[in-house]
């Protein structure tokens, strides 16, 4: 009888042979071509950026710090770079050879062109504006 259930375990894995490898061929060819994708399109965002923050220690230096340890408790690495302020900023963000993707900038230094290639992603903080004028009378008003 061990001769008999022997036989019918073997026949029957020769008759599901096939159909497995065939199961295991088409998901070998599944997962390259997801793993192939992935490479190629790589839909997900980088873990590493580039920012331009101003002077060492300034306002917006200390704002990229702190976008720095909150983007890094999700694994994405923020390089800030140090720059002589919002023009300097602005102009690594223009030039694609500088490796700067994002910066902190004023209003009121960009280009008319600047709105084809760059988005602001909004405002940090309310700035004061001051208004000088020269006049040899003196002004007695706001304006």
């Amino acid at each position: 009888m061990n001769d008999l259930s022997g036989t019918h375990n073997t026949s029957m894995w020769l008759r599901l042979r096939k159909p497995f490898a065939l199961v295991v061929l088409w998901a070998a060819i599944a997962f390259a071509f997801f793993y192939i994708s992935y490479h190629w399109i790589d839909p997900l965002p980088p873990r590493q950026l580039s920012i331009a923050a101003g002077e060492a220690d300034s306002v917006y230096d200390n704002f990229a710090r702190q976008y720095a340890r909150i983007l890094a408790r999700n694994g994405v690495q923020l390089n800030i770079r140090n720059t002589a302020g919002a023009l300097e900023n602005l102009h690594l963000l223009r030039d694609p050879a500088s490796g700067v993707q994002v910066a902190f900038s004023s209003f009121g230094f960009t280009e008319p062109s600047d709105s084809e290639i760059l988005n602001s992603l909004g405002g940090i903080f309310d700035a004061a504006i001051f208004v000088f004028y020269r006049n040899t009378q003196p002004h007695h008003g706001i304006f």
